[in-house]
């Protein structure tokens, strides 16, 4: 699958001696962290930071780097690069125009185009990207292998990938120019294994050679450029630059790719991103619960909590942070603090509701509603022969509905079968299967227990909420 173009360069060294001038001095910047180097990459406007800071190396091997704007392949390069990326994204996202004609893909092209040209960056335009697919009613992309990734994943991806792709072929053209044949791949710690094994290490473009006794394996066929899996491509944070081998200080070495590919670390940064994924979809589970109109204490609370073990995680890992992973369309600073209200109220009544079973010593098992769940009244038929007849409780069907329209609080009992309504002034029990109300009584017939709870009920203002 060619997700880049490749490319094939004899190396001049190896062809002819004094292929290019010598360098007259160091290069300069070759010890520079990987990570300045992919800011770079990654926010340049027009792409011009992608190579300037190679244009220095390029000079102390004798070369006259020409400014892009003055470098007709270059500009061909950049202002073709809308179109030329398009078959990329076809392949990034496999036949995603199948499931949303399209959209997806020219969505992908405009942030591209936004972080290429500098005029956002690329949490910007990712943000931006989702939030004009998901108001086109987009809230997946769905691949032909039945996987299916949510819109904040798959923008994020493709945006990612396609931006550093531009960058290697923008840095491969400057190459061409330079007649520079080799190369050295950037590294960074918690690479994906399959990556680890050619991170930071110096390969040849067009082939396998030996060049000053030093064997360097083919760049392509090594590290997988040009395909999704490999170098450049899905999701991959790798990118190159030109090397001048015998002259060229290799950032790392042996022992610190080693030390940086500890497998351990991949593990860590993989279970940052499943905590991650717990935020993102504890977000989602709080709007469709807003959005619905239904109780967003418990969705607010698993947010807390998702949102704690992350952090914890973190702070215990060293993990970086980084806002765009756990971003989600319509969920903003509104939101948050909606739902940071929304838990502040859940865990007052999770007190208050552990108050009132301990007042009333109702059963653990009992599931405690401080708003009475609804019932039809009318609809109940009346147990007079057990109220009354029976337990002697002296109350007519009249009272019981009343004591059920201003309970305080409801209690379902017996795995769903009875909710129980406790009120001030009376409670009743009804049996949900049979629509009927089997037993009922007043204040008069209240027990310690009862009065405990009636006084817990006045302490927190409860009949005032419900009007008795």
């Amino acid at each position: 699958m060619g997700v880049c173009e490749s490319h094939h360069t004899p190396v001049p060294g190896a062809v002819r001696k004094g292929g290019g001038a010598a360098p007259a001095e160091p290069f300069p910047g070759h010890g520079r962290d990987a990570a300045q180097r992919q800011n770079h990459r990654h926010g340049g406007g027009r792409g011009g930071g992608t190579l300037a800071a190679d244009d220095a190396v390029y000079r102390a091997a004798g070369k006259s780097p020409a400014p892009v704007n003055d470098s007709p392949a270059l500009l061909n390069l950049l202002n073709a690069g809308y179109l030329q990326t398009l078959g990329s994204w076809q392949n990034l996202t496999a036949t995603t125009a199948r499931t949303v004609t399209g959209e997806f893909e020219a969505a992908m092209d405009r942030a591209w185009l936004q972080v290429s040209s500098g005029a956002f960056d690329y949490k910007t335009a990712i943000a931006r990207a989702v939030d004009d697919l998901a108001a086109g009613g987009i809230r997946a992309i769905t691949y032909p292998t039945g996987h299916r990734d949510t819109l904040e994943v798959a923008v994020r991806r493709c945006v990612l990938t396609g931006v550093n792709q531009t960058a290697a072929q923008l840095q491969l053209a400057r190459m061409e120019e330079m007649d520079c044949a080799f190369v050295e791949v950037t590294a960074h710690a918690g690479a994906r294994p399959e990556h680890a094994v050619w991170q930071g290490k110096v390969f040849h473009r067009g082939g396998e050679v030996v060049y000053n006794g030093r064997r360097y394996k083919d760049f392509e066929t090594a590290t997988g450029y040009g395909t999704g899996p490999g170098l450049c491509g899905w999701n991959c944070r790798h990118n190159f630059y030109p090397f001048w081998p015998g002259l060229s200080d290799e950032n790392r070495s042996a022992e610190q790719l080693a030390s940086m590919a500890d497998p351990q670390r991949y593990e860590l940064s993989q279970r940052q991103r499943a905590l991650e994924r717990k935020v993102r979809d504890a977000k989602r589970r709080y709007l469709a619960a807003d959005a619905a109109g239904a109780d967003t204490g418990r969705a607010a609370a698993r947010l807390r909590d998702a949102n704690r073990a992350l952090a914890s995680f973190r702070q215990e890992t060293g993990g970086r942070a980084d806002a765009a992973r756990t971003a989600v369309q319509g969920f903003g600073r509104k939101q948050a603090a909606g739902a940071a209200r929304a838990f502040a109220k859940a865990e007052k009544d999770a007190i208050l509701i552990e108050n009132l079973r301990k007042a009333g010593n109702l059963q653990k098992t009992a599931q405690i509603h401080l708003t009475p769940k609804e019932i039809d009244v009318d609809a109940l038929s009346f147990d007079d022969k057990h109220i009354n007849a029976g337990r002697h409780h002296n109350i007519t069907e009249a009272q019981a509905k009343r004591y059920i329209q201003n309970a305080v609080f409801s209690a379902t009992v017996w795995g769903g079968q009875y909710e129980r309504y406790y009120g001030t002034e009376g409670v009743v029990y009804v049996n949900i299967s049979a629509n009927r109300i089997r037993t009922a009584y007043g204040k008069a017939e209240f027990d310690d227990s009862l009065n405990n709870l009636v006084k817990e009920m006045e302490r927190n203002g409860l009949p005032g909420k419900r009007g008795v």
